[in-house]
Protein backbone atom coordinates (compact mmCIF):
# COMPACT_ATOMS: atom_id res chain seq x y z
CA UNK A 1 0.00 0.00 0.00
CA UNK A 2 2.63 2.32 0.55
CA UNK A 3 4.58 1.57 -2.72
CA UNK A 4 1.33 2.89 -4.53
CA UNK A 5 1.03 6.06 -2.32
CA UNK A 6 4.20 7.12 -3.14
CA UNK A 7 3.66 6.21 -6.68
CA UNK A 8 1.15 8.14 -6.65
CA UNK A 9 2.72 11.18 -4.81
CA UNK A 10 5.44 11.13 -7.71
CA UNK A 11 3.08 11.59 -10.77
CA UNK A 12 1.39 14.15 -11.12
CA UNK A 13 -2.11 14.64 -13.28
CA UNK A 14 -1.86 17.80 -16.01
CA UNK A 15 -5.32 18.66 -17.04
CA UNK A 16 -5.16 20.89 -20.39
CA UNK A 17 -8.03 22.88 -21.85
CA UNK A 18 -8.98 19.71 -24.28
CA UNK A 19 -10.10 17.78 -21.27
CA UNK A 20 -12.06 21.08 -19.90
CA UNK A 21 -13.14 21.35 -23.52
CA UNK A 22 -14.42 17.80 -23.80
CA UNK A 23 -15.75 17.58 -19.80
CA UNK A 24 -17.95 21.21 -21.09
CA UNK A 25 -18.85 19.27 -24.61
CA UNK A 26 -20.29 16.62 -22.73
CA UNK A 27 -22.15 18.41 -19.92
CA UNK A 28 -23.39 20.75 -22.57
CA UNK A 29 -24.56 17.58 -24.48
CA UNK A 30 -26.02 15.85 -21.53
CA UNK A 31 -28.26 19.16 -20.87
CA UNK A 32 -29.51 19.89 -24.41
CA UNK A 33 -30.95 16.28 -24.88
CA UNK A 34 -32.38 17.17 -21.70
CA UNK A 35 -33.89 19.86 -22.26
CA UNK A 36 -35.23 18.55 -25.87
CA UNK A 37 -36.55 15.22 -24.18
CA UNK A 38 -38.33 17.42 -21.60
CA UNK A 39 -41.12 18.58 -23.96
CA UNK A 40 -42.13 14.91 -24.56
CA UNK A 41 -42.67 14.32 -20.75
CA UNK A 42 -46.08 14.35 -19.65
CA UNK A 43 -45.98 13.05 -16.18
CA UNK A 44 -43.79 11.72 -14.18
CA UNK A 45 -44.51 8.03 -15.29
CA UNK A 46 -43.76 8.98 -18.58
CA UNK A 47 -40.32 9.91 -16.91
CA UNK A 48 -39.82 6.78 -14.91
CA UNK A 49 -41.42 4.01 -17.03
CA UNK A 50 -41.15 5.69 -20.39
CA UNK A 51 -44.86 5.87 -21.19
CA UNK A 52 -45.03 1.98 -20.36
CA UNK A 53 -43.31 1.58 -24.24
CA UNK A 54 -39.96 -0.08 -23.82
CA UNK A 55 -39.43 -3.91 -24.75
CA UNK A 56 -38.00 -5.89 -21.79
CA UNK A 57 -34.56 -6.28 -23.67
CA UNK A 58 -34.31 -2.70 -23.23
CA UNK A 59 -35.52 -2.74 -19.53
CA UNK A 60 -33.15 -5.72 -19.24
CA UNK A 61 -29.90 -3.99 -20.62
CA UNK A 62 -30.92 -1.14 -18.02
CA UNK A 63 -30.60 -3.41 -15.18
CA UNK A 64 -26.87 -4.83 -16.24
CA UNK A 65 -25.93 -1.31 -17.31
CA UNK A 66 -26.69 -0.19 -13.92
CA UNK A 67 -24.66 -3.17 -12.36
CA UNK A 68 -21.34 -2.11 -14.79
CA UNK A 69 -19.40 1.04 -13.34
CA UNK A 70 -16.11 1.57 -12.52
CA UNK A 71 -16.21 -0.51 -9.39
CA UNK A 72 -16.78 -3.75 -11.53
CA UNK A 73 -14.53 -2.38 -14.67
CA UNK A 74 -11.36 -1.34 -12.82
CA UNK A 75 -11.68 -2.28 -9.05
CA UNK A 76 -12.97 -6.15 -9.96
CA UNK A 77 -9.94 -6.06 -12.75
CA UNK A 78 -7.26 -4.80 -10.02
CA UNK A 79 -8.24 -7.84 -7.61
CA UNK A 80 -8.33 -10.56 -10.67
CA UNK A 81 -5.05 -8.91 -10.86
CA UNK A 82 -4.07 -9.64 -7.29
CA UNK A 83 -6.27 -12.65 -6.22
CA UNK A 84 -6.54 -14.61 -9.34
CA UNK A 85 -9.21 -16.24 -10.49
CA UNK A 86 -10.70 -16.53 -6.96
CA UNK A 87 -12.29 -12.92 -8.28
CA UNK A 88 -14.30 -14.68 -10.62
CA UNK A 89 -16.09 -16.39 -7.31
CA UNK A 90 -17.75 -12.60 -7.10
CA UNK A 91 -20.09 -13.28 -10.08
CA UNK A 92 -21.31 -16.56 -9.40
CA UNK A 93 -22.12 -15.93 -5.89
CA UNK A 94 -23.15 -12.44 -5.77
CA UNK A 95 -24.05 -10.88 -9.48
CA UNK A 96 -25.18 -13.75 -11.34
CA UNK A 97 -28.07 -14.82 -8.98
CA UNK A 98 -28.87 -11.44 -7.92
CA UNK A 99 -30.05 -11.28 -11.71
CA UNK A 100 -32.00 -14.29 -12.28
CA UNK A 101 -33.18 -12.79 -8.81
CA UNK A 102 -34.21 -9.33 -10.69
CA UNK A 103 -35.80 -11.16 -13.84
CA UNK A 104 -37.64 -13.80 -12.23
CA UNK A 105 -39.35 -11.52 -8.66
CA UNK A 106 -38.30 -8.48 -9.60
CA UNK A 107 -39.39 -7.50 -13.61
CA UNK A 108 -42.98 -8.20 -13.19
CA UNK A 109 -43.13 -5.94 -10.54
CA UNK A 110 -41.69 -3.13 -12.54
CA UNK A 111 -43.80 -3.95 -15.71
CA UNK A 112 -46.90 -4.16 -13.27
CA UNK A 113 -46.56 -0.89 -11.98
Amino acid sequence: MLAFASLQAAVPINISWVDYLIFALYFLVTLGIGFVLRTRMRSSEDFFLAGRSLPSWVTGLAFVGANLGALEILGMGANAAQYGILQAHFYWIGAIPAMIFVAIFMMPFYYGS
